[in-house]
Parts: structure tokens; sequence; C-alpha cells
């Protein structure tokens, strides 16, 4: 079994733990457990490769002339989870992560 990523107890330099970065690898055992391992589910299309960002100018136009909503309808159509905040909004979500963070 092996242990992709890293956990909350892992530390970007390690100087505690792993080393925490995207390639982490760790053997394990099937019968193995902690609080600090679990697994992901994902869901898509597969296939793998990256797909090609959305041409910011044509986004722009998108904005000017159909506001946020003609962004958002945008990316729908074309699968892209993205999502797209004014600066208030994103600043609301900031500030209620924030306190979900301070709660733990």
């Amino acid at each position: 079994w092996i242990l992709k990523g890293g956990s909350f107890l892992d530390s970007a330099t390690g100087d505690f733990n792993h080393k925490a970065t995207v390639v982490t690898r760790m053997g394990n055992t099937a019968d193995s457990g902690s609080y600090n391992t679990g697994f992901r589910c994902a869901s898509g299309k597969g296939g793998g490769g990256r797909k090609r960002p959305p041409d910011q100018k044509m986004l722009e136009k998108l904005a000017e002339e159909g506001g946020i909503e003609a962004v958002q309808e945008y990316l729908k159509s074309t699968g892209s989870n993205a999502q797209v905040f004014t600066p208030s909004e994103l600043q609301k979500k900031r500030d209620k992560l924030k306190e979900s963070m301070e709660e733990l």
C-alpha cells in the first residue's frame, strides 16, 4: 500500500514528521491506520492530461458584456468547476474560512 501526499502533521520543509509535497510517497500496510490518514474521492471524465486554461481576453469580454454570470455560465459549459467571485464575495469566503480554522 502506498500513501500519497501529506497530512496535517507534516511540514512543508520537513522540519518535523515528513516533508509534504505533491509527490510525497510512503509505504504502509493494509491493516494500519491513524487519525492523520484518509482518502479522497474524485470524479471526472478522466483520461489524464491538462485542459488549456480559458482565453483571458475572451473572459474579460464576457465579463464586460454579461457580467460575472456570463463568465460563470461559460465556465460551467466547458465542464470547469471554477468559480468566479467578486472581491467582496471572496473576502466573505476568506473570513468564513478563517473563522472555521479558529474553531478547530
